[in-house]
């Protein structure tokens, strides 16, 4: 988690990965060493394409 500077609430940081075939989304919880277009892995949906980091982005925690 980290804090926002402006308000000090805690934002939970989140990696989305894209399949290049499919265009199947993942979400999951962001892992230090992420970063965007990174490949991530194969494809569980359709096993032909990569899992490619589409997006890094925070939610906040209420």
């Amino acid at each position: 988690m980290i804090f926002s500077r402006k308000k000090q609430e805690l934002i939970d940081p989140y990696t989305v990965e894209q399949c290049t075939s499919c265009n199947t989304l993942k979400k999951r919880k962001f892992v230090v060493g992420d970063y965007v277009f990174k490949v991530a892995g194969k494809c569980a949906s359709c096993a032909n394409g990569q899992m490619v980091i589409a997006k890094i982005y925070g939610e906040a925690v209420k």
